[in-house]
């Protein structure tokens, strides 16, 4: 219990340090915009580097199955309103897989796009002090290098006894990090022109990303196969295959914890 607390405060000063290199040198420091949302990037390039390097030692260290299974994000549904898709077997996909062809190619589309603002929009806009300065960069890299670092120190110390839906759950927030990002971005654009200042879109950027990894830093609850009480009130309207709403929500959960089951066997 001890060491989990450690570890959970661990988590919290990462983020904290993540979002605060940013910030501190933009406010502190005088960065520009530019600089601090280009930290941002480069730190989401890390966090591929760093998510994959975990899933690689947990695959090979554990064996869990569901390392070689189609992950939850990337589960087909069926066409033309059939029922969802057989559950996945295993050599039907990977987890690895499953999360570097989501995430470089939207990482990728991200840094195109802030490519354009910070060395083409802004300097024009707001002049070249508003771009990316390189020494700041620099310095900003090396500060989320540093907190990357950390806690994936604090995850290896347990990777061996941390089961396969820990890994998951973490894939599944840093995809959903990836997305809240690109619509930050337009949030953010949105801001600047609207202030007409670069700052807008920092602080707008700044704001929910980091709302966003405190969220993703607290433990996981998963849903009860048991629906809620409110849920009684939604059964009078039944889906296509009959099924209430109460009936639906446990075949629903039911399935989803014989696949966390599955997951978590060791193949030999």
């Amino acid at each position: 219990m001890r060491f989990r607390a450690g570890g959970f405060l661990g988590k919290i000063l990462q983020v904290l340090g993540l979002n605060g290199v940013p910030v501190a040198g933009f406010l502190g420091e005088g960065w520009s915009s530019g600089t601090a949302l280009a930290v941002y990037w480069l730190e989401g390039v890390l966090v591929i580097l760093f998510i994959s390097l975990r899933i690689v030692l947990h695959r090979r260290w554990t064996k869990r199955s569901g390392h070689f299974r189609s992950p939850t994000f990337s589960r087909s549904q069926s066409q033309h309103g059939k029922k969802p898709a057989p559950e996945a077997r295993v050599g039907s996909g990977s987890l690895l897989h499953g999360y570097l062809t989501v995430a470089i190619p939207f990482t990728l589309v991200h840094g195109l796009f802030l490519g354009l603002i910070l060395f083409l929009f802004l300097p024009k806009e707001f002049g070249p002090s508003a771009g990316v300065g390189l020494a700041d960069l620099k310095m900003g890299l090396i500060g989320v290098c540093a907190f990357l670092l950390l806690g994936l120190v604090i995850d290896l110390v347990t990777l061996r006894q941390k089961p396969f839906r820990w890994l998951e759950l973490m894939t599944q927030r840093a995809l959903g990090r990836i997305f809240v990002i690109h619509l930050t971005i337009l949030g953010g654009m949105f801001a600047m022109m609207y202030w007409h200042a670069p700052a807008g879109l920092f602080l707008v950027f700044a704001g929910l990303k980091t709302l966003m990894d405190f969220g993703g830093a607290f433990p996981h609850k998963e849903l009860s196969t048991e629906p809620p009480r409110w849920a009684k009130h939604l059964d009078r309207i039944k889906t296509p295959d009959g099924e209430s709403f109460s009936e639906h929500w446990r075949r629903s959960e039911e399935r989803e914890q014989r696949i966390r089951e599955e997951n978590e066997r060791v193949l030999a």
